[in-house]
């Protein structure tokens, strides 16, 4: 019997693939055939993955292809094939099943590219001598062979739970699972628009699945689901269910449209305990006649009225994509400035991908797109920006991923904001421009590092409270943990006897416990209620989360 290798390439070591484990499992289940998985990611070098699978000696590679993977996948299966010249190559995934003529044109290596949906496809393929079936391309003498695509399964429950006890029991940080298929938005740019109609696992069938999550020791559950909150009796539904099932220690995470939630469903989510559940939300832009080209509608005072409402307790996560049509410099300006006042934990800038068979890919030449032709086909310019303009988007991306999204600067940057800029979008420009002109945006930094930087960019501005902003930079980095060493702008005026005596009254095991687990110091301005009297703070490092308390 042929030895079948089901390969997933993730982008990071922490990622799972869920297709190639429903697929092993939906084979396995309706077959006599036993797949193996192979997993590894870009980061690894492609020679070793060459070695790695060579030495599986299969007959039969099955690669699950995608943007972030097609290039690597490519080069890997070119190798593959000189030193195993009888293997048979076959690819699937949404970077081939698009452009499925032009992957097996481009690299001979490929014998075979699977079409949509892989579960049903996969198993017809490996059990039917004829190849010649729905759901299969390939190149006969050159000629395209295709005879359309396969019918997708109806009932999504006959597809079997993806991950095995072991893997459950492993502790993989990040584990993926999805409760539907497809989606009813149409926005122009996405590959999802293209699937008509939303399918879904029965409720009782997600139950049985989440038990297995809570009963396991994972960290975090992503749902893949294109828009989780479409029909309300189901997703309430799956949330109660969760509720009535708290495990501490594991986090939910769904993409969520955050315009159709009533009061109901925010007063329910009031209720979720802190850092359960995490959404993203795509907010993209909210230039109207942007929303309007890409097919898209948000409400905005609507969407804000609700993000905010439920953003004390619920991890957010909020999206804007540059490059867009009618979206000037200028125009995302308002867009950052709008996200940033969501208060949410990351703001996720991406830049416009043109990928086959979206509708944008048709509106090249109206927008005048200019574009990177090989993944992950990123936008350089279009009649509305510039590529000088995207490139200073990019350097903001940087910062806001140094000084946002890393949730180290939260205190430090909101004084700056607050007292020195109009908008928050000018503070991320400027700070980027700093980095550009000291050289600094190419280098990798330590934490330590972006701080100092920060204290520089201040002092080269020549804003006005320095004194004070010291005080809310000095919280921001008592707040990382127990420090392994002082930057040269923190002094600390902490009372050294005082400190002695609380770790003596906070009665740990030993002074020596007492004082790595906790830091004190003294501020000559009260960094908590931003008033101007002197404080001071004992920090708790003994739990995840650092607890302050004042003395």
């Amino acid at each position: 019997m042929d030895k079948i290798v089901l390969v997933g390439i993730n982008s990071q070591f922490i990622h799972t693939n869920l297709a190639i484990r429903y697929l092993k499992k939906y084979v396995e289940k309706y077959s006599d055939l036993k797949l193996d998985i192979y997993e590894s990611n870009i980061n690894n070098q492609v020679q070793h993955i060459i070695t790695d699978l060579f030495n599986l000696k299969a007959n039969h590679y099955v690669f699950s292809t995608y943007i972030w993977n097609k290039e690597y996948i490519f080069r890997i299966i070119k190798e593959l094939k000189k030193i195993m010249p009888n293997i048979t190559i076959t690819l699937g995934g949404p970077e081939v099943s698009y452009n499925a003529k032009e992957s097996l044109i481009e690299n001979k290596s490929i014998d075979y590219v699977l079409i949509g949906e892989g579960e049903k496809v996969l198993l017809n393929f490996l059990t039917n001598k004829d190849k010649n079936q729905r759901g299969v391309a390939y190149l006969s003498n050159d000629e395209f062979i295709y005879l359309g695509d396969e019918f997708p399964i109806e009932n999504l429950d006959t597809i079997p739970f993806p991950y095995t006890e072991k893997e459950l029991e492993e502790n993989i940080k990040i584990l993926y699972y999805e409760s539907s298929r497809g989606c009813p938005f149409s926005c122009s740019y996405c590959l999802s628009s293209i699937d008509k109609g939303v399918r879904y696992w029965s409720l009782e069938r997600v139950k049985q699945d989440l038990e297995k999550f809570l009963k396991s020791d994972v960290e975090l559950v992503k749902f893949v689901d294109r828009t989780y909150n479409l029909r309300k009796d189901r997703y309430l539904g799956i949330w109660e269910y969760l509720l009535e099932n708290y495990k501490d220690g594991i986090t939910f995470h769904f993409e969520i449209n955050a315009n159709i939630f009533d009061e109901e469903v925010v007063e329910f989510l009031q209720k979720v305990p802190d850092g359960y559940f995490q959404f993203e939300i795509g907010v993209q832009s909210i230039n109207k006649a942007t929303m309007d080209s890409i097919n898209r509608r948000n409400l905005l005072e609507r969407l804000k009225n609700n993000i905010k409402a439920i953003s004390k307790n619920i991890h957010l996560h909020v999206d804007l994509i540059a490059g867009l049509p009618y979206d000037t410099y200028e125009s995302f300006k308002d867009s950052f400035d709008y996200v940033y006042d969501l208060d949410a934990e990351m703001i996720q800038l991406g830049f416009l991908k043109i990928l086959s068979g979206t509708k944008i890919a048709t509106e090249i030449e109206k927008y005048d797109y200019k574009y990177i032709e090989f993944p992950p086909y990123e936008i350089l310019s279009n009649c509305f920006i510039k590529y000088d303009e995207l490139v200073k988007l990019k350097n903001i991306e940087k910062m806001l991923d140094y000084y946002y999204n890393s949730e180290k600067f939260k205190n430090s940057i909101k004084y700056i904001i607050e007292n020195n800029y109009e908008r928050p979008f000018d503070f991320f420009e400027e700070v980027s421009e700093y980095y550009e002109r000291t050289g600094l945006l190419g280098l990798g930094h330590k934490i330590v590092a972006i701080f100092n930087y920060l204290e520089k960019f201040y002092e080269e501005k020549n804003f006005q409270g320095k004194e004070i902003f010291i005080e809310y930079l000095k919280l921001d980095y008592l707040l990382l943990g127990k420090p392994g060493m002082y930057p040269d702008w923190f002094i600390s005026n902490k009372d050294k006897e005082k400190y002695n005596q609380i770790i003596i009254e906070k009665n740990f095991k030993s002074s020596r416990e007492g004082y790595k687990k906790t830091e004190f110091e003294k501020f000559s301005y009260d960094v908590l209620n931003n008033e101007n009297k002197s404080i001071e703070i004992l920090f708790d490092y003994s739990d995840k989360k650092t607890k302050l308390e004042l003395f």
